[in-house]
């Protein structure tokens, strides 16, 4: 016990050394219209999703011909394999006033210290009794078959070949049946290609003709690969489970619906498979203008911006210089090249690297190249600029960006001189010693080894009486007695494995507590009861060897006391999901109170 101890107190102090960094959450932004095209007598919902931050301040923008009326705002709690994130929807009403062709700018949102912006964002109001169909999907297989499950896809235009575009794939599932996904959403068609999707969707819940929806989003890019007007479609297959009577049965097993919304499930159930498929849309894909193609153009689409930097600017002749080059934007970035070097006599250049840096699924992002340059001429004073060139699918026109050039100092290389030491021949040399003198060939040609006085010290340290020596030492050891502590302390727990279990409970308990705490003291229901379920299952899964996300209410009454006070934090947590829930602070602090003492019991 005492060398257990002595390991930790080390540990301690080793950690003492570094220095923790917190990493905020990356604040994103997303925007969707219920429909591109409504009548002027009916009305559309923009939807504005914040994910990352606890309050979000939008500027609405006033456009001609449309009022917009605010519907309140709501937020959403996703836990994910122990994590949990938070977004805050805020609604919004469309009225429009007369029918055309309406575009919303970029609105700005203030989300803490940051403010970010979303995109731009155009529809269609047409005159009423020219409503187009919704872009919704069906569900094959299934009697009713709008009221279960479908896909809804955002809006696409004409883009040209090899061009990405991005695109918002959203399954939606009616809560009031349970699903299982057994595929990704897959891409039916042979001249559109798709980059890979997600394993791990964004959840979401959305509220449509007064029903509730289980959404899963995907975003992904499109590209085109041969010109035409080409109809595209997704298809996902996924397994109904409807209710059998008179049986009782635990549902267990995985799927990706890790959500509160499927974690419960009473009555015995029979398996249905089901295809969900998404609307058909036309993705047009047409040829890149001919007409002022740059001849450096190798098929970049979209918009980018051309820096270079050289490193370093004093050198002399033959010495490399590394020239480094980075293109940054929106687009294509498998078509973008490293600009083509001028071909000149003063210059040696050799191959480029390039290193990609963006987000999946992303079009946006960076490419940088490092090429070896070395110049021959002592008369050259900069590095000349680079070209490159692309296509604006915007503005429908060649675009060609050029850098600075940069200001470099190239020297000859230093050639050493030294005066030449006199010779001294024999016959000189004679009468200063008794021993004969044999001539050096080539004495002439030898250059002295020292020329100057070296430093002068006042003392000699030997090296182990220097104190960066002993430093050195000293970190060994301390290293090597930690090694030889933590191989003892992984030992002990290996001929105890109940010791390492318990260990791992009571860590995994105080993480807990403390995301309950913090729930507790914003007076957030929802999530305080979603993080004490949670909690429980997890504690309980470890002490019985099951997967936590299995244990039901059932289970629970089975193998613990009746008079256990988890049974009711459970469920007043599986009540919650399923309908809004809202519990006073008092009522909050009896639970997280019960369930510290219950949960500390069971260790």
């Amino acid at each position: 016990m005492r060398r257990f101890a002595f390991s930790l107190f080390v540990t301690y102090l080793i950690l003492l050394l570094f220095i923790p960094f917190l990493a905020n959450a990356e604040i994103t932004v997303e925007t969707s219209l219920s429909s591109q095209s409504f009548p002027v007598d009916r009305a559309a919902r923009l939807t504005i999703t914040v994910s990352g931050a606890r309050s979000a301040d939008i500027q609405m923008v006033e456009v001609d011909g449309l009022r917009f009326h605010s519907r309140g705002q709501s937020s959403q709690v996703n836990i994910i394999n122990g994590n949990y994130s938070s977004s805050i929807s805020n609604n919004y009403i469309i009225e429009p006033l007369k029918p055309g062709a309406y575009t919303i700018p970029p609105l700005s949102i203030k989300a803490g210290k940051e403010t970010i912006r979303t995109r731009t964002i155009t529809f269609e109001v047409t005159p009423v009794g020219h409503s187009q169909t919704p872009n919704e999907g069906k569900t094959k297989g299934t009697a009713d078959e709008s009221d279960i499950a479908f896909i809804r896809l955002t809006e696409i235009s004409k883009h040209y070949s090899g061009e990405v575009v991005p695109i918002t794939i959203k399954a939606y599932f009616n809560q009031k049946y349970r699903a299982n996904i057994n595929s990704l959403p897959v891409l039916k068609t042979d001249a559109v290609v798709m980059s890979p999707l997600s394993n791990q969707p964004e959840q979401t819940q959305e509220e449509l003709d007064g029903k509730i929806y289980s959404v899963l989003s995907w975003s992904t890019t499109l590209s085109g690969i041969k010109t035409g007007n080409h109809l595209i479609l997704f298809e996902l297959d996924a397994t109904l489970n409807l209710p059998r009577q008179r049986r009782m049965s635990t549902f267990g097993g995985s799927n990706l619906f890790d959500d509160s919304f499927f974690n419960s499930f009473f009555g015995g159930f029979q398996q249905k498979p089901i295809k969900v498929v998404s609307p058909e849309l036309h993705f047009k894909v047409i040829e890149l203008p001919t007409t002022g193609r740059p001849k450096n153009f190798t098929g970049a689409i979209g918009d980018f911006r051309l820096t270079t930097s050289a490193s370093p600017q004093h050198v002399e002749i033959g010495e490399p210089i590394s020239l480094t080059i980075e293109i940054e934007g929106k687009g294509n970035f498998d078509r973008v090249e490293p600009p083509l070097f001028p071909t000149t006599p003063d210059w040696k250049t050799y191959s480029p690297t390039s290193d990609y840096s963006g987000k999946e699924n992303i079009f946006s992002g960076k490419k940088r190249f490092e090429q070896a340059i070395v110049a021959k001429s002592s008369t050259l004073q900069q590095i000349p600029s680079l070209s490159f060139s692309y296509f604006d699918p915007e503005q429908e026109r060649y675009k060609t960006i050029t850098s600075t050039p940069i200001t470099i100092k190239i020297t000859q290389p230093a050639v050493p001189v030294h005066k030449q030491q006199p010779v001294q021949t024999a016959a000189s040399l004679q009468p200063q010693s008794a021993l004969p003198v044999v001539p050096v060939a080539g004495i002439n040609s030898l250059t002295p080894i020292h020329l100057k006085t070296g430093k002068f010290h006042r003392k000699i340290t030997p090296l182990y009486k220097q104190i960066l020596f002993l430093s050195g030492v000293g970190s060994c050891f301390l290293l090597l007695l930690f090694v030889l502590l933590f191989n003892i302390h992984t030992q002990n727990l290996a001929r105890h494995p109940e010791l390492h279990l318990q260990k791992k409970r009571r860590q995994l308990l105080t993480e807990s507590l403390a995301k309950i705490s913090e729930a507790k003291v914003s007076v957030d229901s929802s999530l305080f009861l979603a993080l004490c379920r949670q909690s429980i299952q997890q504690q309980l899964g470890l002490l019985w060897n099951i997967e936590g996300a299995a244990i039901s209410l059932a289970d629970i009454k089975n193998r613990l006391d009746s008079k256990t006070g988890l049974i009711e934090i459970f469920q007043a947590a599986e009540q919650a999901a399923y309908s809004t829930t809202s519990l006073s602070p008092e009522i909050m602090q009896v639970y997280s109170e019960n369930l510290k003492k219950e949960l500390e019991g069971l260790i």
